[in-house]
């Protein structure tokens, strides 16, 4: 059974118990483990789906995905909500990448040259290679982020 690693990726406001972007845990088997420094969330984590989430990711149906918690309202006026990334031990980086990606695609349309990159490393993921697709992922954010550079100093040049 895969070991499934847990990362806060995105804090919506401000977590009342306080977790962070660097909290993680680990699910192995039916075990949560989590470095000690880390603060795990009852209501958070009873909202990570255990059919469509975990068993899929456990029995590499698939290995990654993204979970939210319901948001608390304890003593607050603010959403308050936390965006989990949920992926396979052993091909971390791939998710975290990916997941860096999805967002990045919110800010700016994937270009031909953009897709090329994308399509090399969806080719390397399918081959096995999820090192090799890791990098090319990083590439692409890398790629993504000049883009969106260089639109924000046009944006700001025709001012």
């Amino acid at each position: 059974m895969k070991k499934i690693r847990i990362k806060p990726i995105q804090i919506i406001g401000k977590c009342p118990i306080g977790i962070t972007r660097k909290d993680e845990f680990i699910i192995n088997g039916m075990l949560i483990e989590k470095d000690i420094e880390s603060k795990l969330c009852f209501l958070a984590i009873s909202q990570i789906p255990i059919g469509q989430g975990i068993w899929q990711l456990q029995s590499e149906e698939r290995f990654f995905s993204h979970v939210s918690c319901p948001g608390c309202i304890q003593n607050t006026d603010n959403e308050n909500r936390i965006v989990f990334l949920l992926g396979h031990e052993d091909k971390w980086e791939l998710c975290k990448s990916i997941s860096h990606y999805l967002k990045l695609t919110k800010q700016y349309i994937e270009t031909a040259d953009l897709k090329e990159i994308k399509n090399n490393a969806i080719r390397k993921q399918y081959n096995g290679d999820y090192k090799g697709a890791a990098e090319a992922m990083k590439q692409l954010i890398e790629e993504y982020k000049k883009k969106i550079n260089e639109k924000e100093k046009h944006r700001l040049d025709d001012k």
